[in-house]
């Protein structure tokens, strides 16, 4: 190098002023958007895959569970098998069935009533 570079004045830096304040806060915006958009696509992705793990593993408890109820119901029938033949309530005969109320009282109480006083009510309208 020579001695003429050394010495050589600088170009001055302009001074700052709001116009560049302005610009370089676009800036950290741009990047931090851009960074922003970046870990939230990633974060999204994540969360996707958990759920997709999350519902996979209730399918496979659930399906378990089915299967333990199933066994457990098939259990319990074989063991009590013997025990309702024994009180003649086998398989081939009805369940008992609770009390049930005739017919007719069910269609009196599904009927309209009337009262007294409105069929007297119609029959002095029909007389004047």
């Amino acid at each position: 190098m020579t001695a003429s570079k050394k010495n050589a004045p600088r170009a001055k830096a302009p001074e700052p002023n709001l116009r560049h304040v302005w610009l370089a806060g676009l800036g950290v915006v741009a990047i931090a958007r851009r960074r922003g958009t970046a870990r939230l696509t990633t974060a999204k992705q994540d969360i996707e895959r958990i759920a997709q793990r999350a519902q996979a593993t209730l399918r496979d408890v659930r399906a378990q569970g089915e299967a333990g109820v199933e066994r457990f119901s098939a259990d319990v029938e074989a063991r009590l098998a013997p025990v309702l033949e024994k009180l003649g309530l086998g398989a081939g005969r009805p369940a008992p069935k609770g009390r049930r109320k005739p017919a007719a009282a069910k269609q009196a109480r599904s009927a309209p009533r009337k009262r007294a006083g409105v069929a007297r009510k119609a029959a002095g309208r029909k007389r004047a």
